[in-house]
């Protein structure tokens, strides 16, 4: 394996090029990615006079591949699709770096939807990241910590991560961010790790199986396949992030709760593992039109039952729940035609 932390270089430049914590005051152009140029310039002089649109098209930004996030933003578009008869709206869902580089998209003016961490449209609502066109769709499912370890390894919670060699994600994202918090919480500072690496989050499981790492820990729902897969393959074991200095955390951030990873959700996992976290959120840019945010925000609360079956951290979710916890930001105004319509949002 190439050492992870030159993996982690490339990355962090590829991928996080640009602010990830303060952006422009003034919104770019709002162009977002893989929708037809006709639905964001509907009177373009040049073709006054086509054919009038009999679909339009949605698509939200989530996350890599094998996260969470991107099959959340695909059990979205499930929703979407199986209400397609009433709306004739499209959807699909987008890969991206998650949390923060969502942010830099909408920022970009490149994303209509995107899916990011309760904790992050906090900061986006009390003008700690700059983002002025998000808006609140509603929230999604819970995002738990949880601290993965190599076998053999003693470390039974943060304080046993000195002298470890871990891996808390690139510079400027949200992982190496929350790590941050946790490690000063707990009294833990960067230089009493014996190496502190900045690798992708997709990068975990390969050095953790190859001996490159003694810890990763991701914020994250569960089940996540590469949790799952750490404990199958390299006998991996997961640890709970909870103490008294998150539940310090916790009381001090709005953002945060405690909570449990039930047992049986990991392999040879017996009993639920207490630890904190927060909300996943679905945020949309205040320029898109409120009928594909209604109809969005609808159909998932009429096809609830699909969606929590498209993942395993989305069994959990009820409608009430995605309208009053996690949102931080104002609702746009589409998603807020549908919460008056059932009652929950005052008039």
């Amino acid at each position: 394996m190439k050492p992870i932390h030159v993996i982690a270089v490339i990355t962090a430049i590829c991928v996080l090029a640009g602010p990830a914590v303060a952006l422009a005051d003034d919104p770019a152009e709002f162009s977002p990615d893989a929708i037809p140029t006709a639905q964001t310039i509907p009177d373009d002089p040049g073709f006054s006079s086509a054919m009038p649109q009999t679909e339009r098209f949605i698509a939200i930004y989530g996350g890599s591949t094998k996260g969470t996030y991107y099959q959340v933003a695909s059990a979205i578009c499930a929703a979407v699709e199986a209400s397609f008869s009433k709306h004739h709206i499209r959807c699909v869902s987008l890969r991206s770096q998650g949390d923060l580089s969502n942010v830099s998209l909408m920022a970009e003016g490149r994303a209509q939807f995107i899916i990011v961490q309760s904790n992050t449209s906090n900061d986006i609502a009390e003008k700690r990241l700059d983002l002025p066109t998000a808006r609140s769709v509603m929230s999604l499912h819970n995002e738990l910590g949880l601290m993965v370890t190599a076998a053999g390894q003693q470390i039974d919670g943060v304080g046993d991560l000195r002298g470890k060699r871990v891996n808390l994600g690139p510079e400027g994202s949200s992982s190496r961010r929350l790590w941050k918090q946790l490690l000063s919480a707990e009294g833990v500072g960067l230089s009493d790790l014996a190496t502190v690496y900045d690798a992708a989050q997709d990068l975990n499981q390969r050095g953790l199986c190859d001996g490159d790492i003694d810890a990763f820990g991701l914020w994250i729902g569960h089940p996540a396949s590469a949790i799952a897969t750490s404990i199958s393959i390299c006998n991996a074991r997961i640890i709970g992030m909870r103490s008294p200095a998150t539940d310090r955390l916790v009381a001090e951030h709005p953002d945060f709760f405690n909570g449990e990873i039930p047992a049986g959700t990991y392999p040879n996992q017996d009993k639920p593992i207490p630890s904190y976290g927060f909300k996943a959120t679905l945020v949309a840019d205040d320029r898109v039109d409120q009928d594909l945010v209604y109809w969005l925000t609808r159909s998932v609360v009429e096809n609830i039952d699909l969606f929590r079956s498209r993942h395993a951290a989305l069994a959990g979710v009820d409608p009430r729940a995605m309208f009053e916890k996690g949102n931080f930001l104002p609702f746009h105004e589409g998603a807020a035609r549908y919460w008056r319509e059932v009652g929950w949002l005052a008039k």
